[in-house]
């Protein structure tokens, strides 16, 4: 009898080889759906990486810079100067227009006050009250005749001190202080060296001549400049007279200004005259026209007007405006939210130009700085980022970059479908990939 085998017999049953067709068919396509599952995750994770890495925020701060092509053509002829040592600044940016032996050292007899100014203004207050000592009182030459015991304001001295250009005034002012000439010259060098100044060296508040008491005509423009930052002192040095109150009487004290220049050049603002022997004639002047402000500096000089008058001129009919930010340009977008997607603009909250020459070989540069995310909930006016503007690498300026408009993220619910919804578009651009590279 022939031996039947099991396997022969499955192997006949027409049952058992559907069976086994329909398994076979059931486990390939179950690795089908695993391979599909896999490579979807796959996709979703390297969407994810993608998404991640377009919406990172690093660097946070996107930083850039702008250079400025001054204009060209022939060089203007230079004004005519007697000063030893003489220099035109524009008032805003600081940048030199004409200089003849600008940091040269001199004695700087009263222009010396600007700096006296200044020191009283940072630490002192307007309303404070003064006691006339008897070391004020005697300090001689140009006075006020301020007597011991005296009561009088800051403002009031201030104006003694710019106008009338009291060396007593200087000297109240000086010891209300600090309390001793030492301690306030300390004080007046330490101002300078922050403002740049740094050829100058103050012994006194003055200004008579004395040894290690000296300055260039650089370092005054730069004092200068900063003397007209201060609306108040600002108002001081383009008055030509003032009356303050005196003590016990009903007639006032007349500050007389020596500052001939004021009445001279129509669009003069300041700022302040010297002499002593050393020093000779000096003068620090300042004046506005036609939107451009600048100082003029002229040491050491029997013209001193002229000279003064000389280079403003000059300045006006040659100097050109360089527009570096405009409050009008937009400095960029800075997101807000990332699902979904959500910008603000911002601009600068100023403009801001500043004065060359023609064939200036100044280099004029703006960096900007900004955030590439802001808070989620952003305020019109919120401060995102910086414009410094420098001139052949000093900076002279610094302005906000503001945003324009509020915007607020949506919530987290939103956040996600927007995810969800972002990473299936990158699903689609990387699975449509090898069409579009190869078609």
């Amino acid at each position: 009898m022939k031996r039947v085998y099991r396997d022969n017999k499955k192997s006949t049953d027409i049952r058992y080889r559907i069976g086994t067709k329909f398994s076979s068919t059931a486990k390939s396509r179950h690795k089908l759906m695993l391979v599909v599952l896999l490579v979807f995750v796959a996709l979703f994770g390297i969407a994810t990486i993608a998404v991640n890495a377009e919406t990172g925020m690093w660097p946070p701060v996107e930083k850039s810079a702008e250079e400025f092509k001054l204009p060209q053509g022939k060089i203007p002829g230079a004004p005519f100067v007697e000063a030893r040592s003489a220099v035109l600044m524009d008032e805003f940016s600081g940048n030199v227009l004409f200089e003849k032996n600008a940091g040269e050292q001199l004695a700087m007899a009263s222009t010396t006050k600007m700096m006296t100014a200044l020191v009283a203004r940072e630490q002192l207050e307007p309303g404070d009250i003064v006691s006339i000592t008897p070391e004020a009182a005697a300090v001689g030459e140009q006075e006020l005749w301020l007597e011991p015991g005296e009561q009088i304001s800051v403002e009031d001295l201030l104006w003694a001190l710019l106008v009338h250009s009291a060396n007593d005034a200087a000297m109240a002012l000086a010891q209300y202080t600090s309390g001793s000439v030492e301690g306030f010259a300390a004080l007046m060098n330490e101002k300078a060296a922050k403002l740049g100044a740094d050829n100058s060296h103050f012994k006194n508040p003055h200004g008579l001549d004395e040894e290690g008491h000296y300055s260039t005509a650089y370092d005054l423009a730069l004092i200068g400049r900063e003397l007209l930052s201060d609306p108040l002192l600002a108002d001081m040095v383009k008055c030509s007279s003032h009356p303050i109150p005196k003590p016990g009487s009903e007639i006032p004290w007349t500050c007389l200004s020596h500052n001939h220049f004021l009445k001279k050049y129509p669009g003069a603002t300041g700022i302040k005259t010297g002499y002593t022997l050393r020093a000779g004639p000096c003068l620090v002047a300042s004046a506005c026209r036609d939107g451009k402000s600048m100082v003029a500096v002229a040491l050491n000089s029997e013209h001193r007007d002229e000279d003064v008058m000389n280079m403003l001129e000059f300045g006006f009919a040659n100097a050109v405006p360089v527009e570096m930010v405009n409050s009008e340009n937009r400095s960029g977008r800075v997101r807000v939210s990332a699902y979904p997607r959500a910008y603000v603009d911002a601009y600068p909250k100023d403009s801001v130009t500043a004065l060359t020459v023609n064939g200036s070989r100044s280099e004029f540069r703006v960096s900007y700085e900004l955030l590439k995310e802001s808070p989620a909930k952003t305020r019109k006016g919120d401060v995102v980022g910086e414009a410094k503007c420098s001139i052949n690498g000093r900076v002279f300026a610094k302005v906000d970059i503001v945003t324009v408009e509020k915007a607020e993220s949506d919530g987290i619910t939103g956040k996600i479908m927007f995810f969800i919804w972002y990473v299936l578009c990158w699903i689609g651009r990387i699975v449509s990939a090898p069409v579009r590279i190869f078609t």
